[in-house]
């Protein structure tokens, strides 16, 4: 039994590793094109992060300032700044819960939503650039790997909108 164990362990220390040497590739690849675009909406990496946490939390309500603090590992201070900063700019709305006078909801407004677009459209068009230096045999063999990838429905999720899965 162990005889099989280890190669499957070695195989998937390979894909791994693959995976991250793509993943590295393509974030370094688009790194300056992606900072470009959080500088041009007036966001650092934390106040995107707080974006990135109010859209994978929100399920069409707003959420506590507490929840943003817990995803971003911050004090509620810390977070409710940064909340205030993205209200401001107008990528978040603010307001008292209505159970709560003391909680505070947030959510992402359609302009927080354009900017997070916009931002993650630069990471997009680096996978674009990459997959235009491939040759037609190899993004025929990238296609065929990823379509079984793309069948699972986490994955499938994270496609861009208006992308058809496999």
């Amino acid at each position: 039994m162990q005889a099989t164990a280890a190669p499957a362990k070695a195989i998937d220390a390979r894909v791994a590793e693959g995976l991250y040497a793509v993943l590295h590739y393509l974030t370094k690849s688009s790194g300056r094109n992606v900072f470009q675009a959080m500088a041009d909406a007036d966001l650092t990496l934390t106040t995107y992060k707080a974006l990135y946490a109010l859209a994978e939390r929100e399920q069409g309500d707003a959420v506590c300032v507490k929840h943003v603090a817990e995803d971003l590992v911050l004090s509620v201070p810390a977070a409710s700044r940064i909340v205030d900063g993205l209200v401001h700019r107008g990528y978040v709305e603010r307001r008292e819960d209505e159970q709560d006078r003391r909680m505070k909801r947030v959510s992402i407004t359609p302009a927080g939503r354009e900017v997070m677009a916009r931002v993650n459209a630069t990471r997009l068009a680096a996978g674009e650039q990459f997959a235009a230096t491939l040759t037609e045999a190899e993004c025929k063999r990238l296609a065929a790997a990823l379509r079984p990838l793309l069948e699972r429905p986490e994955i499938a999720a994270c496609l861009p909108e208006g992308t058809e899965s496999a």
